[in-house]
């Protein structure tokens, strides 16, 4: 009865050693997953942390080319309107009979005026280029060009008509974009 009551308790000691070994290595392979996902949420915090950090860069970025486009817009709107005003005032039918008038009914009084003349169309050259250069408009320069070249006023109203068809194709283009 001795034997078979420490046979009995051999076994079951095997049996206690195996289940506290098999204890162990689950314990073992727990604490090796809660350390694999800590360090798996410390990397997505830091991942995180950064993308968050990105969002609120592009969001300011954001931010300032809509302020800028607006700007933008806003600018290329009232020049438009300013074009379009001088259009309307140049085609009105008033200037038309005043322009029509001016051609008929010029008369050179003396090669005085003549020269008075050439020199205005320098200062409208002088003031044109200096416009040209402030603002580095080409078209502008274009503009001066001709007028520099003895051009008659049609040609500079087909020169601004142009200049429009251009601001409305990169208007289009700005607003495509």
């Amino acid at each position: 009865a001795f034997e078979e009551l420490m046979a009995t308790k051999l076994r079951e000691l095997e049996t206690l050693q195996a289940t506290l070994k098999q204890q162990e290595l689950d314990e073992a392979q727990k604490s090796q997953t809660l350390a694999e996902s800590e360090e798996l949420m410390d990397a997505t915090k830091a991942q995180l942390e950064a993308d968050e950090k990105f969002f609120d860069q592009t969001k300011a970025a954001c931010q300032v080319k809509a302020s800028e486009w607006s700007e933008r817009t806003r600018l290329r709107t009232m020049e438009l309107q300013g074009v379009n005003k001088a259009i309307e005032i140049l085609s009105s039918p008033d200037a038309m009979k005043t322009f029509t008038n001016a051609t008929t009914t010029f008369v050179q009084l003396s090669a005085l005026t003549h020269h008075h003349t050439a020199n205005q169309g320098r200062n409208v050259y002088k003031k044109l280029s200096g416009l040209a250069r402030r603002f580095h408009d080409l078209s502008l320069a274009e503009l001066a060009a001709k007028v520099k070249a003895g051009g008659h006023f049609d040609k500079v109203i087909i020169s601004i008509d142009t200049m429009m068809e251009v601001l409305r194709a990169e208007e289009q283009s700005d607003i495509e974009h």
